[in-house]
């Protein structure tokens, strides 16, 4: 419907076969591989995992080159952008952890996250961090006393190894952004006072600073010193996404409700040459598009759309909800699947194309685990909770569940 008003029309048929009729397709298809013999399944599992495998192995072989700007050399010509590559490794966890969830395919499981780590953590992306922590929040909460005191433990070893990493990443960024920075000390004479010659030289954190001015006063508090320390309060001030969103957040009120035609790259077309020159040279992706899956939304179809889009989410959402008590496993895939997909696009929009292909396909996936373990135990249509406890749990351990 939005092709009607869009202002590229042939961009929106693009971006509907791109966003909407093939991952409604691959949905569907992985649906009906969900409910095919376990066995056929393993395939699949494996080709998932031999690619997560090769795909660690490249980034930390050619980790100098996964820059987006720097020659892509033999199999890096494939490689996808460090954005996209972090956000695909980190939707095959969930998957994994169904894998690990099992006797039989434990060490796979293992294993295949720790490639994904690996990849997700060579591209330095940093929101890819906190979006990995939200998943294993979702799959390591506990779900009884006997288990509260490991899953604590685990997420708490998890938030520091997470602080940790965010840290190094930013300081290998800032260290990258510093070497390619350097520049040339310039000098220029003052015109307040003729005669007096003053130095400014290029600083690492792309801000000009002259030896007139007075040091930085030391931190007051334990978080300011962590932040100093890992280098986030630089990253912070160097990170152009407040501005890009504040400047694409200023266009929503010029057509609310229906916005401008729907497509990932529609708000650019319209609203690229009103960006200022100043924002385009802090960050040369502003004219791609607003940099938030929510805002994008906002701004492609609208109020109305952006409801839409949300009412697509929770009924996903509550059909891995209708699970959770026959395989609480799968049910925690899929919350993790859609709260990490949503965590780490909420500072980018990478929903379209083979991410969102295989966002919907791994949500293909579960759900028809989901449906054929359902019709195995006879649940009914309406709700999928009506076996008490897992289908996994050993009868000993049912009989501790009921006592307990």
């Amino acid at each position: 419907m939005s092709a009607t008003w869009s202002i590229d029309a042939g961009a929106t048929l693009h971006a509907w076969l791109d966003e909407v009729a093939y991952p409604l397709a691959a949905f569907y298809a992985f649906w009906l591989v969900g409910q095919s013999p376990l066995k056929q399944q393993r395939r699949l599992q494996n080709v998932a995992w031999t690619t997560c495998l090769i795909l660690a192995v490249m980034s930390v072989v050619y980790f100098h080159y996964l820059d987006p700007g720097a020659p892509k050399p033999g199999l890096m010509h494939f490689y996808a952008r460090v954005g996209h590559s972090s956000t695909l490794a980190l939707m095959a966890i969930p998957l994994f952890a169904t894998m690990a969830a099992k006797t039989e395919t434990k060490i796979r499981g293992l294993t295949g996250v720790l490639f994904c780590v690996v990849i997700g953590g060579a591209t330095l992306n940093r929101f890819f961090w906190i979006a990995l922590a939200v998943v294993a929040v979702v799959l390591l909460w506990p779900r009884s006393s006997r288990e509260r005191v490991r899953a604590w433990t685990a997420l708490g070893a998890l938030l520091v190894v997470t602080l940790v990493a965010v840290g190094f990443s930013n300081k290998l960024r800032l260290m990258g952004s510093a070497v390619s920075s350097v520049a040339a000390p310039a000098v220029h004479v003052s015109g307040a006072t003729p005669g007096i010659l003053r130095v400014v030289a290029r600083a690492p954190d792309m801000q000009l600073t002259t030896i007139e001015s007075a040091p930085e006063p030391r931190p007051a508090t334990l978080i300011e010193r962590l932040r100093v320390v890992s280098g986030m309060n630089r990253a912070m001030s160097s990170d152009a996404r407040p501005r890009i969103w504040a400047f694409y957040g200023s266009q929503v009120a010029k057509h609310p409700w229906i916005g401008i035609g729907f497509g990932k790259p529609l708000p650019s077309l319209a609203y690229g040459s009103l960006i200022p020159d100043d924002l385009f040279k802090l960050d040369g992706n502003v004219r791609t598009h607003a940099h938030n899956l929510f805002l994008n939304t906002l701004l492609q179809v609208g109020i109305v759309g952006l409801v839409l889009q949300l009412a697509a989410l929770g009924c996903l959402a509550y059909q891995f909800f209708k699970v959770r008590l026959i395989y609480p496993q799968l049910y925690r895939a899929g919350i993790a699947l859609i709260l990490g997909m949503l965590a780490k696009n909420l500072t980018d929009d990478f929903m379209w194309q083979s991410t969102m292909l295989m966002f919907w396909s791994y949500c293909g996936w579960l759900l028809g685990q989901s449906t054929i373990r359902s019709n195995t135990l006879g649940a009914p249509a309406s709700g999928h909770c009506a076996a008490p406890h897992p289908v996994d749990a050993k009868p000993a351990e049912r009989e501790l569940e009921t006592i307990g």
